[in-house]
């Protein structure tokens, strides 16, 4: 009874120790399969060869025009709007100093009058004062006879004459401010311009510091373009620039629109380069100043001025030629890198960019300090995933593309009459056949011939 208690237990150990043995056995005796080498094939590539390049580095743009000058007309004086010049409306073209509007200038003229009686007056007591003190002077040296610089100030009149000549200059000063605010009544712009917006009307009440207008110079238009530090080091540029201080006219710049079915193109240059950084865009911005941009306007009727609040396309083109190794943007790779093809293996090199553009890249030769890229070798262009150096690559099979062979002209041979194929059979085969083959008769019997034999 005990041992079958523990039959059930040495059963299943049994059963494990017979399991572990196959196992292990099957593992033992498992055939060793050898390592299948797979080798992938070389890339194929396509390449260019890079070239010395000597070229203007030039940068595009986009910007909105401002007027260079552009003031709000304000009025100084109080009063009525009287006249209104033909020319103060939207786009209406003005010379400097002429009169667009004219307040009511009656109320200014009584007190340019007035100001005008009162220096007369005030020139009279300074003429007063004056003969008083002659005449004291002579009392002075006849009656009292002592030097004159012996003599009382108050006596000789000359605090009078004082109090007489600031009287005259206080009525003097008063003249000219009526004079200014009778000057005022016509209103006028410094510079020769254009109408950007009005806000007065004949007859409307302008009280002093009321805009009446909008008003811009047309002596020369501005463009704002945003600008990386590559490109203000591509163009030549540094922060801060202002061509004024440079003593040059500065860096040629091109701005040109689509408008309508044509393209516009005026002529400008780099004047300034802020120096201070925008502090939401990261960005540095300069100026574009184009001038006279509405100079050809009374000429040609179909020119097309340059005017405010156009979106145009901006090139700055820099004074001075890059020289480096042109290859194409997508040969390019991490910013300063380039994949050349040696003897069917990829080499990595690295390359100092000196300007970049949509198509190209110029890099600096093999002689600059940071750049292994020599002019001729051979940039590719493809893409290459998993790049190395050292990687098996090849390029593709030349195969000719514009080669195009004409087929042979057949060769004309001498037309011969055609065999009989039974002349074309030997004496004995052709007597042979004609014995074992039936004569054929030239003619066939017909079946009335064979009753009337019968």
């Amino acid at each position: 009874m005990g041992l079958n208690r523990f039959k059930p237990f040495f059963l299943g150990l049994g059963i494990l120790v017979i399991a572990g043995g196959v196992t292990f056995a099957m593992i033992a005796l498992k055939p060793n399969a050898g390592k299948e080498e797979t080798t992938k094939p070389p890339l194929v590539v396509r390449t260019v060869a890079a070239t010395l390049k000597e070229q203007l580095v030039f940068s595009n743009f986009q910007g909105e025009v401002r007027a260079k000058t552009d003031i709000e007309l304000v009025t100084q004086v109080t009063g009525k709007v009287m006249s209104v010049s033909g020319k103060f409306t939207e786009g209406g073209e003005f010379k400097a100093g002429e009169t667009l509007l004219q307040i009511d200038d009656s109320d200014y003229q009584v007190a340019l009058k007035s100001a005008q009686a009162s220096v007369a007056s005030a020139q009279v007591d300074v003429d007063i004062e004056i003969a008083t003190a002659a005449t004291s002077m002579k009392e002075w040296q006849y009656l009292q006879r002592r030097p004159i610089s012996e003599a009382n100030p108050l006596r000789l009149n000359k605090p009078q004459i004082d109090r007489a000549k600031a009287r005259f200059d206080a009525a003097m000063a008063e003249l000219a401010a009526a004079n200014l605010n009778y000057n005022r009544t016509k209103i006028s712009a410094p510079f020769d311009g254009r109408i950007m917006t009005k806000s007065a009307e004949l007859g409307q009440f302008m009280s002093r510091g009321s805009s009446v207008g909008r008003v811009f110079a047309t002596d020369a238009m501005e463009v704002r373009i945003a600008m990386t530090g590559v490109q203000i080091n591509e163009l030549g540029l540094h922060l801060g620039y202002s061509a004024q201080k440079q003593g040059s006219a500065g860096i040629p710049a091109k701005v040109s629109t689509q408008f309508g079915n044509q393209q516009l193109v005026w002529l400008g240059h780099v004047k300034s380069v802020d120096a201070s950084v925008d502090s939401t865009t990261r960005l540095f911005f300069a100026t574009v100043v184009v001038p006279s941009p509405f100079q050809y306007e009374s000429h040609d009727r179909g020119y097309t001025p340059l005017v405010p609040g156009l979106f145009v396309d901006v090139q700055v083109t820099s004074t001075a030629k890059v020289v480096g190794l042109e290859v194409p943007r997508t040969a390019l790779r991490n910013g300063n890198q380039v994949y050349i093809y040696d003897n069917e293996q990829l080499r990595l090199k690295t390359v100092k960019p000196i300007y970049t553009s949509i198509d190209v890249v110029i890099v600096s030769d093999s002689n600059g300090q940071a750049s292994q890229l020599a002019a001729g070798e051979l940039v590719i262009t493809s893409p290459v995933p998993g790049a190395y150096d050292g990687m098996q690559i090849k390029l593709p099979e030349e195969s000719v593309v514009n080669t195009i062979v004409e087929p042979e002209a057949p060769i004309e041979q001498e037309s011969e009459p055609e065999s009989n194929p039974d002349n074309d059979l030997e004496p004995d085969q052709l007597e042979l056949e004609e014995a074992v083959s039936p004569k054929k008769s030239a003619e066939p019997i017909s079946e009335e011939s064979d009753m009337q034999q019968s």
